[in-house]
């Protein structure tokens, strides 16, 4: 058999719930067969020392303790395993099958009334997996049943043989198959609507969880600017003084280089903090003018377009024959594109492109670099947060792809981030129109 996976990370099981698969326990499956095979025991053994007919006991009882031996077996390597995959469960459920036509062909065959049984495994299927896997079983099951409508043992009873009309056993036959068809369909087609319905709350819940996501980063953020404030002017204040020593000091002109550094980027943080606490306070800028698309990423990253007018090659224009969309201001589109600017000046050599087009009904707006790219641990967890090449060195968290996935996203688009066949890193944003004056 196949080996199972393991969904018991949460993350996982979201995905699984919101791409409709079934999660399977491979415990209750032990236990099911368990049931089932204390069932065929107790049959057996109430037929042969009970009622006193003589069925093969000692092959019938053999083909039970298979699977026994199975079912212990299965019990032991999926012990530390939460979740199985559908294709084990397919084979399992298939092995059922041929254990049941086993003893079903030790004891008379489609004429046995426990022929009935082949239905449950198919029933299962339906329930927990697709429509192909259902498919595959009902196949096994119209097999097997045919061979034993042909081939089996007499039935046992008290005297002589019990042998159907041929015409009869057809027509078992037949309402086996039909109802094999009937029940197979309709649990399926309602366990169908079932796992579309919980994959779409559980992909409501992921949004709303995002969303919770989003809230909790504008309240940390306004939190910062508060507290932050505090200690960047006492820095100020400490480096304003400093500066005035070291006028008096003439040897001293690399120290002097410091401090002044020390100012600008005291002054830098003030600024940043500012606009943090402005924006995380202002309701999305509703009141603000609409403006051209490009006009207004250029205002919002102005400062960030002179820090990089060396290395930044800027394009604009449609993609299609559709004239430019008006935007509001959007503070989160804003961040994003701060955020993989800031990435892509850090690995850069010579050039980071950013180009802004747009369509009929998206803006896509793409920036690469001629860096070294990517590296393959980051891009297997992109978008997962402290996922970085400099974890833990001058600050850095690994948060910034996290940051920029989460807020595209909350505005209703889509991010790519890969490695350009020639090398240096890529990101591609597509943004729906109408999100642009939402």
């Amino acid at each position: 058999m196949l080996a199972p996976f393991n969904t018991s990370r949460p993350d996982l099981q979201a995905a699984a719930r919101v791409n409709g698969e079934s999660l399977i326990d491979p415990q209750a499956l032990v236990l099911i067969r368990w049931i089932a095979l204390f069932g065929q025991s107790a049959a057996l053994f109430s037929v042969f020392f009970f009622l006193d007919f003589a069925p093969p006991f000692i092959s019938a009882f053999g083909i039970i303790l298979v699977g026994v031996a199975l079912n212990i077996w299965q019990a032991w390597r999926t012990r530390h395993v939460t979740q199985t995959s559908a294709a084990e469960l397919l084979m399992a459920l298939s092995f059922d099958v041929i254990q049941l036509a086993g003893l079903l062909y030790l004891t008379g065959g489609l004429t046995n009334p426990f022929s009935i049984l082949l239905l449950a495994p198919i029933a299962v299927s339906a329930a927990l997996l697709g429509f192909i896997s259902t498919a595959v079983l009902v196949i096994v099951v119209g097999v097997t049943a045919s061979l034993l409508s042909r081939f089996h043992l007499p039935l046992p009873l008290f005297s002589g043989e019990f042998n159907l009309p041929p015409l009869y056993l057809t027509g078992l036959l037949t309402a086996l198959m039909v109802s094999a068809l009937f029940i197979s369909f309709y649990v399926w087609w309602l366990a169908d609507k079932s796992r579309r319905t919980s994959a779409s709350l559980a992909a409501t819940q992921l949004v709303l969880e995002r969303e919770q996501r989003i809230e909790n980063l504008g309240a940390l953020a306004a939190a910062a600017a508060h507290k932050l404030g505090s200690p960047l002017n006492t820095i100020t204040i400490i480096s304003h003084d400093l500066q005035d020593r070291l006028k008096r000091q003439p040897d001293l002109q690399g120290l002097k280089e410091d401090v002044s550094l020390l100012i600008e980027e005291a002054e830098r943080c003030r600024v940043i903090l500012s606009e943090l606490d402005r924006d995380v306070n202002t309701d999305k800028f509703t009141d603000d003018v609409t403006m051209p698309v490009s006009q207004v990423l250029q205002t919002m990253l102005d400062t960030k377009f002179k820090e990089l007018s060396g290395l930044l090659e800027l394009k604009t224009g449609a993609l299609d024959d559709s004239s430019e969309p008006l935007s509001k201001p959007l503070p989160d589109l804003k961040y994003t594109l701060e955020t993989l600017l800031d990435n892509a000046h850090d690995y850069a050599v010579s050039t980071i492109t950013l180009d802004i087009g747009w369509t009929s009904t998206d803006i896509d707006i793409s920036l690469s670099d001629d860096g070294p790219g990517f590296g393959p641990n980051i891009l297997a967890r992109v978008g997962q947060p402290w996922n970085s090449s400099r974890d833990g060195r001058d600050g850095h968290r690994g948060l910034g792809l996290f940051l920029a996935v989460t807020l595209v996203n909350s505005l209703g688009g889509q991010i790519e981030i890969y490695n350009e066949e020639v090398g240096g890193a890529a990101v591609h944003i597509t943004l729906p129109r109408e999100r642009l004056t939402s």
